[in-house]
């Protein structure tokens, strides 16, 4: 038999169940339902290396300085730096073709005056350009120093700091089994001439190297587990809510209507006594409305009423010889 204890302790099972089923069905729709998956990726290096040549100087007595050594490129004793471009391209997966097409801009700026875009025979013949596509450069400070001279006479500037913008334009065109690449990369060098009252006149290079790392494509996966589980999710969600529903109503269906039995029975206390026997068997059987009327009946006999207490059902009965009355209640 189903007792109110049971169905309390099932109310709590199935409330427990309705909130995991809620928070793991929360969970599953928190996770993407695509996967985004890399077919391949590529990369483009390009690196600047340099050997500044040094006058005779007393503060490094040295011949040369590399981006190794310490030390600033001080402008007064740089007679010239060779500049070399090194680019590398790589994918995976491996390109099966790959074609390269590469330029070269130069241009000498004063940072917020003028720019002036060199010429084709300017970078050859002031920097000695080569057209390779790791090429070499030669920066003479004193033809730069020229040159920007002669700029601000034009404009009638003065010029302290100013520097070169060497940039490389390269443009790959690349068949891999995921893609055709088809990409541009221009890795920028400056080389700027500075007159600091805390440094003095010196050089400064940068960046000696850029790297761009770039996706080829990618393509949408459908994560069949994050799909099965918002499916299994829902499908718990209104199996534990239906039975929680389902068993709510069982209890409300089982809860105690009205008066208790001991608040009905209060005012006959006094002529009222408990019994475990059931009424006997006699002529007439009196069914009563109320137990007020049932009471009436004892007070009028002058008899007690016997009360029969059972698993569902409350009984209570006057007998009178062979005429039983009796009042029934199920609470």
């Amino acid at each position: 038999m189903i007792t109110r204890k049971k169905i309390t302790a099932l109310l709590i099972i199935l409330s427990v169940l309705t909130l995991i089923s809620i928070i793991s069905t929360y969970y599953a729709y928190q996770q993407p339902i695509y996967k985004t998956t890399i077919l391949g990726t590529y990369q483009h290096d390009g690196t600047y290396d340099y050997i500044a040549q040094l006058k005779p100087n007393i503060i490094y007595n040295t011949t040369t300085l590399t981006p190794k050594d310490e030390g600033i490129l001080y402008t007064n004793i740089v007679s010239c730096i060779n500049i070399t471009f090194t680019y590398a391209f790589t994918s995976n997966p491996e390109p099966t073709n790959l074609t390269v097409q590469h330029q070269v801009s130069v241009q000498l700026e004063s940072p917020g005056r003028w720019a002036k875009n060199l010429t084709v025979i300017e970078t050859q013949e002031i920097l000695q350009l080569t057209d390779d596509l790791n090429f070499t450069i030669q920066v003479e400070p004193n033809e730069i120093a020229r040159l920007k001279e002669k700029i601000d006479n034009e404009t009638g500037i003065s010029s302290v700091n100013y520097r070169l913008n060497i940039r490389p334009t390269i443009h790959i065109t690349a068949n891999t089994t995921a893609s055709t690449i088809e990409d541009t990369f221009d890795p920028q060098l400056t080389v700027a001439f500075v007159q600091d009252p805390a440094l003095g006149r010196y050089i400064a290079i940068w960046p000696l190297k850029t790297s761009i790392e770039k996706i080829i494509q990618t393509e949408q996966v459908l994560q069949s587990w994050v799909a099965n589980l918002r499916i299994a999710s829902i499908i718990f969600v209104i199996a534990s809510a239906s039975g929680l529903t389902i068993a709510t109503g069982f209890y409300i269906k089982t809860k105690p209507k009205g008066k208790t039995i001991a608040k009905i029975i209060a005012p006959y206390k006094e002529i009222m006594a408990e019994t475990t026997q059931k009424p006997p068997e006699t002529n007439m059987i009196i069914e009563m409305k109320a137990l007020e009327d049932l009471a009436k009946v004892a007070d009028t006999l002058n008899k007690p009423i016997l009360y029969l207490k059972e698993e569902k059902e409350n009984t209570f009965y006057v007998v009178d010889g062979q005429t039983t009355y009796q009042y029934r209640i199920t609470i």
